[in-house]
């Protein structure tokens, strides 16, 4: 029996007088709801703005750097984070399970097909979607094979294929794109054939369409891996490690010390990373956090700071440089060397729960609402 894969086709809402009401009611519903300032704080350079969003709590979300996606009642929605303009909303045949984006790509995506938007048609790959990710011009698509194999496809903005790989089962287990350029796709594979853990990180220049280098781990798991213009930070379950970009070279190494790295910031030149005792799987669970800051030399110069943890935090998350630590009624902002620079309380309403959508706008949930943190200089 041949199983029909569900299709997800986004279509455009300008067909009927009906419609097209509907539209413009929920774009003044937009901008309506984007309400303002709720407070501002500066503070040594910094800024925190606050304003509540169109959302509630069912919504499927996603943040894509330059707004949200998010999908209710049969509708894919874009609130812009600078420019009302660019908010649209399209309808959807079938419900998704995902959405992934960036400024430059975005996507929704069931377990049988994904829908770049725009793109003039669905992608239906021969197996089962397990992951997409985004980069700044192309999406690339995790699928498992009926034969227990997985392949990793690339497609560009208008659903083209423009590259493909095949892992034999369990070897792919972790891809992505840099946050330095957005066309370079890495993959992470995992061998333990040897009975010793040994992770290989592969990096392919899409412009190009070649493999540009190849980094080994071995005796420790990875479990994260970051890029600058000029490092590949991989972080493992022991180490952070710096490769230099241009040779994949190893640099440094700097212990972590029964920590793992929950958050990174790359805001400036210098990496911040977020670490949280082993063992502990929520933070607000953490008495205590540690700030590790790294340079991008040939030293590490890592500096390491503990920041106890006020009672009642919800959680914590690494925006432009600084650590934001959320609570029921109020926003705690400290520097990257642990110095508490500001607490502010929030509006009526009690927090439950806060998520970092990128490097400056976090995502809070406040009694059924939701508002969106913003921080910047």
């Amino acid at each position: 029996m041949v199983r029909r894969k569900r299709r997800l086709v986004i279509r455009d809402r300008k067909k009927t007088a009906l419609r097209i009401a509907i539209v413009l009611l929920s774009i003044i519903a937009l901008a309506g709801a984007a309400v303002l300032t709720v407070f501002t704080v500066r503070t040594c350079g910094v800024q925190i703005v606050t304003r509540s969003l169109p959302l509630i709590a069912s919504d499927i979300t996603e943040g894509t750097g330059d707004g949200i996606l998010y999908v209710r009642a049969g509708l894919l929605n874009f609130y812009s984070f600078k420019d009302e303009d660019l908010n649209f909303q399209k309808t959807l045949q079938g419900e998704p399970e995902g959405l992934v984006g960036t400024p430059g790509i975005k996507a929704v995506y069931s377990g049988g097909a994904i829908q770049i938007i725009d793109a003039p048609f669905d992608i239906v790959p021969a197996g089962e979607i397990a992951a997409v990710r985004c980069g700044s011009a192309n999406a690339a698509v995790c699928t498992k094979k009926p034969t227990g194999e997985t392949a990793l496809t690339v497609y560009n903005s208008t659903g083209q294929q423009v590259y493909n790989f095949d892992y034999p089962e369990g070897r792919l287990i972790n891809f992505g794109f840099s946050e330095a350029s957005g066309t370079t796709l890495w993959t992470m594979e995992l061998d333990t054939d040897s009975g010793s853990p040994r992770t290989t990180v592969t990096t392919f220049d899409l412009g190009r369409m070649s493999s540009t280098g190849v980094i080994t781990v071995s005796g420790q798991l990875i479990e994260n891996i970051f890029f600058t213009n000029s490092s590949v930070f991989v972080v493992g379950t022991e180490s952070l490690i710096r490769y230099s970009a241009s040779a994949n070279r190893e640099i440094y190494r700097v212990q972590l010390y029964g920590y793992r790295a929950a958050d990174v910031s790359l805001s400036g030149e210098t990496p911040v990373l977020l670490l949280v005792p082993r063992g502990t799987d929520a933070i607000s669970e953490a008495s205590s956090v540690r700030l590790l800051s790294v340079s991008q030399k040939d030293v590490a110069e890592e500096n390491a700071v503990t920041v106890t943890l006020p009672e009642g935090t919800i959680d914590c998350h690494l925006v432009n440089g600084s650590l934001v630590v959320t609570r029921q009624n109020s926003v705690l902002l400290y520097s990257a060397k642990g110095k508490l620079l500001e607490t502010e309380s929030l509006p009526e309403g009690i927090t439950v729960s806060s998520e970092k959508l990128d490097e400056h706008h976090i995502l809070m949930e406040r009694s059924g609402e939701f508002v969106l943190l913003t921080v910047g200089k």
